[in-house]
Order: C-alpha cells, then sequence, then structure tokens
C-alpha cells in the first residue's frame, strides 16, 4: 500500500517520463487503491440520503414543556389532559422556508450525485470513472455546505426569537447533522485522489516527501 502510494505520488509529480506506463499504473491505482474509497463513498450516500430525508419528514426538530415542532407545522399539547395535540401548519416562517429549501436541495442534488457515482463505479472507460467520481464528490460537497448552512440557520433563529420558551433540539436536528457529515464523507471518498494530487503538487509537501525519502536511504545505507 504504501510503495503504491509513493508511485502515485512519483507519477502526479510528474517525475516519470513512460507516458505509455502511466495509464497502466493509473488503472492498477483507480482499481486497487481508490476503488475502496469509492465504493465507502457510495456507502455513505447510502446513509446520506434517507438520513436527509428523515430529518426533513420528522415532526420533532424542537420541543419543549407543552409544544414541539417540526419543518412544516408546530404542535400544542395541553398539560394534564387527554386531549390531543393541535398542531398548526400556518406557522411556518419564512427563515423555516430558507431551510427546508436547503434541505430539499442537498437531498435532490445528492441523489443526482448518487446516480452520477453509482455509474463511476459499474462503467469500465477510465477517463469516464474518473468524471464520475469528481462530478459526485464535488456535488456532495454542495450537499454537505447546504446542509450544514441550513442546520446552522435553525438555532441561530430560534434563540434570536424572543417569544420561543425553554426549549431543546429534537432527533429530527441530529438526523439533519448526520446526513451533512456523511454528505462530507461521501465528497471526500470520491475526490481523495485529486485531493492528493494537489496536495503533491504543493511545495512543502513534496519537500516533506523528499525528506522522507533521504531518511530511508540513509536507514538502508
Amino acid at each position: 500500500m504504501v510503495t503504491a502510494m509513493k508511485n502515485f505520488l512519483k507519477f502526479k509529480t510528474g517525475e516519470s517520463p513512460d507516458v505509455r506506463k502511466f495509464g497502466e499504473e493509473y488503472y492498477l491505482r483507480e482499481a486497487k487503491i481508490w476503488r475502496p474509497f469509492r465504493i465507502g463513498g457510495v456507502f455513505s450516500i447510502a446513509i446520506a440520503l434517507p438520513l436527509a430525508l428523515a430529518s426533513i419528514l420528522h415532526d420533532n426538530w424542537m420541543y419543549g414543556d407543552g409544544f414541539r415542532g417540526g419543518m412544516w407545522d408546530t404542535c400544542f399539547q395541553m398539560d394534564n389532559t387527554s386531549v390531543p395535540p393541535i398542531c398548526i401548519e400556518d406557522s411556518v416562517q419564512r427563515w423555516q422556508k430558507a431551510v427546508i429549501g436547503l434541505m430539499i436541495f442537498s437531498a435532490s442534488f445528492g441523489f443526482i450525485a448518487s446516480i452520477l457515482a453509482v455509474c463511476g463505479v459499474c462503467t469500465s472507460p477510465l477517463p469516464k470513472k474518473i468524471y464520475y467520481f469528481h462530478s459526485a464528490g464535488e456535488i456532495f460537497l454542495v450537499c454537505a455546505i447546504s446542509t450544514g448552512a441550513a442546520l446552522i440557520i435553525y438555532p441561530v433563529a430560534m434563540e434570536s426569537n424572543n417569544s420561543s420558551s425553554a426549549h431543546q433540539y429534537g432527533p429530527g436536528y441530529g438526523l439533519g447533522w448526520g446526513s451533512a457529515f456523511f454528505f462530507l464523507a461521501a465528497a471526500f471518498c470520491m475526490s481523495l485522489d485529486d485531493l492528493v494530487r494537489e496536495s503533491s503538487k504543493a511545495k512543502i509537501c513534496r519537500l516533506c516527501f523528499k525528506s522522507r525519502q533521504g531518511d530511508r536511504r540513509e536507514q538502508s545505507v
């Protein structure tokens, strides 16, 4: 694994002159090194999408004494009564609609990116695989940022609302953070080879890599 990573960095920094060998080695790296990460990205998005949908549809984003609120309505329960809770759907404010829009945006585009990721796993030509994986990774990153923004807006708006009583954040809010985490994990897995390539171009990373090579040569001598 370490030797394969060294060869990958050597290829990315352009130290090998054999162009034909580039393609063969690159394909082997894609199959041996990066493929497990791609599969991990597919599993991550398979978890992120259900979490995002469950978060959007969950009716308990926030709760307190005698009430609970979701993205679509707010329900009130009278104390010491057997009366069913009264739910008000018209209580959704504008900022809540913005949060709903961001969450739906993330789930929708995350689904599109998941199709690209599956196409990358199933297709054979290497250029198409790389295109599908990197495109999916970029979309997953946008979805993670969008979900994170929605989950930051929600508590900020709630805490700034003076009319809200003592409250806590419920499972729906936690599911949203779970989806954001797995969106980010999927983006990392799909774009890991690109991150390694860009880091190998950085001067400080190349100096560290060369210094380690020099130390190992001295130890071998």
